[in-house]
């Protein structure tokens, strides 16, 4: 993954001109692509706050919240973890996943995911939560507290830690 933890090729690969491809393929690509299509739009969201933008200018969300339900169970990791970065700290596209349907498919994953999938669905329902009162009332209505209080003793170490994060940032000031 040229991308992965490496911020110089994150600027590269966008301005190459790479993301609208990566979109396309998360709707025209074979399982596999849009496997990776998602996987390489997590990589190129990660700590890029302009790669972020660009990738929800290019129409990604909506892609992206489809394979949540219809991708393979790798898919549908790559997918949740892209949702989860997009809105880390970025209360625009954390609006735009929300009102893409993204809430429920990820509460859905908490339960019937593989254990990526899980970790992954409570960092993107952590992210959409983090200073967002309204992403807090969907997350709830849609019934993620008791999944994400289940993982903090049936998940993996780094589930745990997601679910933890997620349950503290719905609670934190939260007027609702």
């Amino acid at each position: 993954n040229l991308a992965a933890n490496n911020d110089k090729n994150k600027v590269t690969i966008a301005e190459a001109g790479a993301i609208p491809p990566l979109v396309n393929l998360l709707t025209s690509g074979t399982a596999i692509a849009k496997k990776n299509a998602a996987g390489a739009l997590w990589s190129l969201a990660d700590n890029n706050d302009k790669n972020k933008v660009v990738i929800s200018r290019a129409g990604a969300i909506p892609p992206l919240v489809s394979l949540l339900t219809s991708g393979t169970a790798n898919a549908k990791e790559k997918a949740a973890a892209a949702l989860w970065h997009l809105a880390y700290n970025n209360y625009e596209i954390q609006v735009a996943i929300a009102e893409a349907g993204a809430i429920p498919p990820l509460v859905n994953l908490l339960t019937s995911g593989t254990a990526d999938a899980k970790e992954n669905a409570a960092g993107a329902l952590w992210s959409l939560a983090d200073n967002n009162d309204k992403n807090k009332v969907v997350i709830s209505r849609a019934g993620a507290i008791p999944p994400l209080v289940s993982l903090l003793t049936s998940g993996t170490a780094n589930a745990k830690e997601k679910a933890a994060a997620a349950l503290w940032h719905l609670a934190y000031n939260n007027y609702e």
